[in-house]
């Protein structure tokens, strides 16, 4: 069942609260679990680098976790992705923070996740969200959000599973944005609704439309490249002749009066050398 179907069962205990994004002013770069992205990472990445490991379907939790683990011994700050459609129980959802634990990994990112069918018990973000119960864990924890509108739901129960997402979550990061209005305007709804974690724009790093499309279709992230062809996500700019360039958005976003937008979270489609040479040149 889709994600919006979720019903609590469960409320957070009585003053608890996740940890705060360790820091919200340090980018975050995402990277898929394919062979040759651990080299490519300790080339291109420094040690420090926050580095989110995706999950899908198509690679399964094997490789995320053990890419994640990888990084956090070569010094990275490994963030995996936890897809809740994957997850195939509350045992092995044990076994796998345990796993993480002791390699000192306490960050993680929850999503729903693209498969068919659950392998467990948790059909969503929300109901992993409450397994894991990130403030008696003293995890933090980033969840996804999608400012241009959530693929399986209306605004408005968009908005109150995202409300209830946010009691277990330390920060937002979005989907891909092509544009800084929908951003700039839906972070003012979430202000009036209560919400107030911060914001991590989802970038794509600078690559060229057929790098985009060819790994996104490729590794299962068919619902943000969706998102692209959605009336007013930017399609027109991405899809023009020659690469992307994230650069002129960025500085729209950085100039704009939108309290709680954060650093960005970088989707490198693993191109780390373009991404490591582009984030170079903007922070040096």
């Amino acid at each position: 069942m889709p994600e919006p179907t979720e019903r609590s069962s469960e409320a957070p205990g009585p003053g608890s609260s996740p940890l705060p994004d360790p820091a919200p002013q340090q980018a975050q770069f995402e990277v898929i679990p394919l062979p040759g992205v651990l080299e490519q990472v300790l080339e291109h990445l420094d040690p420090g680098t926050r580095v989110t490991v995706t999950a899908s379907p198509a690679q399964g939790l094997d490789a995320t976790i053990g890419t994640a683990i990888a990084l956090a011994r070569a010094g990275r700050i490994a963030v995996p992705h936890l897809a809740g459609r994957m997850v195939p129980g509350a045992r092995e959802l044990e076994a796998l923070l345990d796993r993480l634990g002791e390699e000192g990994i306490d960050q993680l990112f929850v999503i729903a996740g693209d498969a068919a069918t659950p392998a467990g018990p948790y059909e969503g973000a929300l109901a992993l969200l409450e397994a894991l119960d990130p403030a008696r864990r003293g995890l933090s924890v980033g969840i996804g959000a999608h400012p241009e509108g959530h693929p399986f739901a209306e605004p408005g129960a968009a908005l109150e599973l995202l409300r209830r997402k946010a009691e277990h979550a330390s920060y937002l990061a979005t989907q891909m944005l092509f544009a800084p209005g929908p951003l700039v305007s839906w972070v003012g709804e979430l202000r009036s609704a209560g919400i107030d974690l911060p914001v991590r724009p989802g970038i794509a790093a600078p690559a060229s439309r057929s790098r985009l499309l060819r790994i996104g279709t490729r590794i299962g992230v068919g619902r943000s490249l969706r998102m692209l062809t959605a009336e007013g996500s930017g399609v027109r700019r991405l899809l023009g002749p020659g690469s992307w360039d994230p650069e002129p958005l960025l500085e729209e976003l950085e100039s704009a009066e939108a309290p709680g937008i954060v650093a960005p979270h970088v989707f490198t489609f693993n191109s780390l050398a373009e991404t490591a040479a582009w984030w170079g040149r903007r922070s040096g």
